[in-house]
């Protein structure tokens, strides 16, 4: 075999051994619209604004991210340039031109979690980062949640603030649907730890 076959096969070996991940993982991605990641590895938050049901959710959430990655999460008390994550919640019908009581659609939005300012790459090889989030949720929905549905939902919907997309790993808060899932998964603590 020539040394150019031989390379041809090494990069084509090293392309499916990158693009083939493992069964569940999810991976970054624009799950709403914007940046692969956030701009780094220290997530300020705050959650003055939310009733102390979701309020107790969003911290528990932003504790396990602390807790399971190599992530550092620290509390805004007011919010500034630098908080990275500032939830709200309240009753929605119509808020960023979203169907959150599904009239339209027939699918019903818990919480979505969005980017807010974004920054640009310094060049072509780079991706867009998110620099701020904002995550709402649905007091409707939490009004018949318990309170581990209600810290599996934050816990997906801040998963989203860093850049997860949807997994299919049934341990992970990342999955779809209604669940108690209040932890990422391997799949995602891999990804995170990765990529801060």
């Amino acid at each position: 075999m020539s040394y150019r076959m031989l390379l041809s096969a090494l990069i084509i070996a090293a392309a499916v051994t990158v693009t083939a991940a493992p069964a569940g993982a999810n991976g970054f991605g624009s799950e709403n619209g914007c940046c692969p990641f956030a701009d780094n590895a220290k997530h300020w938050y705050t959650s003055e604004t939310l009733e102390t049901r979701t309020k107790s959710a969003a911290k528990a959430a932003m504790l396990n991210l602390d807790s399971q990655t190599d992530m550092t999460v620290a509390y805004d008390s007011t919010p500034d340039p630098s908080t990275d994550v500032e939830s709200f919640d309240r009753y929605y019908v119509d808020y960023w031109d979203l169907d959150w009581d599904g009239s339209s659609t027939g699918y019903n939005l818990f919480a979505y979690s969005k980017c807010v300012k974004n920054i640009p790459p310094a060049d072509s090889t780079q991706a867009w980062r998110c620099d701020q989030y904002e995550v709402r949720y649905d007091l409707k929905d939490i009004d018949w949640m318990s309170t581990t549905q209600r810290q599996a939902l934050a816990c997906h919907e801040i998963g989203h603030t860093i850049g997860l997309d949807h997994s299919t790993e049934s341990g992970s808060c990342l999955r779809t649907g209604s669940h108690t899932v209040t932890k990422y998964g391997t799949h995602d603590v891999a990804h995170i730890n990765g990529r801060y």
